[in-house]
């Protein structure tokens, strides 16, 4: 009896450690007292990992250089953007601001628009955004759809020089992923205009996947 109350505690305090993997489709499958410390989405620790080889192989940014990250493309349509290639950029600005790196967030208007639906800072429209950046490097990538998931080319660019100093690969499986890849949110410019096509269009070569 003494041994099963000594166990309590240290159960308890392991439970009150873990916070569940937590992949967007079902429930949050965690307990109240697990929400003190924040879930994390299965493509947070995917882009954690992807950032730690960036900074291995990286071989000129510093934490005082400025830097911005992209929206991550098709890579067989370069044009093309989704749900899933702004999540990840957003998840490496994420990732570099906590590590020291000076993020510069361009799509930043600089001011506040009140509207009705709501209060905005940011905004794709380049008239809105300002004409001249404080931008050295870059941080952009591809995405390769397959059949098992997402091939995924992360690589960090001088501005001028188009040099890369720093590159990641990795695969992101597809159940990891938590939703559709090509039939939500697919963006794409054209003479550079921002188009968003309609979701329930795909070709006959789109590779749907389904976690």
């Amino acid at each position: 009896m003494k041994k099963w109350l000594i166990l309590v505690p240290a159960v308890f305090l392991a439970a009150c450690s873990y916070a569940p993997i937590y992949n967007g489709k079902a429930p949050y499958p965690g307990s109240q007292f697990m929400l003190m410390q924040s879930p994390r989405h299965t493509l947070d620790f995917f882009v954690e990992s992807l950032t730690d080889d960036l900074m291995v192989s990286n071989t000129s940014v510093s934490a005082r250089t400025p830097i911005a990250v992209t929206s991550f493309v098709d890579l067989q349509n370069m044009d093309a953007t989704n749900w899933l290639g702004n999540s990840v950029s957003e998840g490496f600005i994420y990732q570099f601001q906590r590590r020291g790196f000076k993020v510069v967030d361009f799509k930043t208007t600089g001011s506040i628009q009140v509207t009705h639906q709501g209060d905005f800072a940011f905004s794709r429209d380049w008239k809105n955004l300002a004409k001249e950046q404080d931008i050295q490097y870059v941080l952009t990538g591809t995405m390769l759809r397959q059949e098992g998931g997402v091939l995924i080319n992360a690589r960090v660019i001088g501005m001028q020089t188009r040099i890369v100093v720093a590159s990641a690969q990795g695969f992101l499986p597809a159940d990891r992923i938590g939703r559709d890849l090509d039939t939500l949110n697919r963006m794409r410019t054209e003479d550079g205009v921002l188009i968003r096509s309609d979701p329930t269009m795909t070709q006959p070569y789109t590779v749907i996947l389904r976690p």
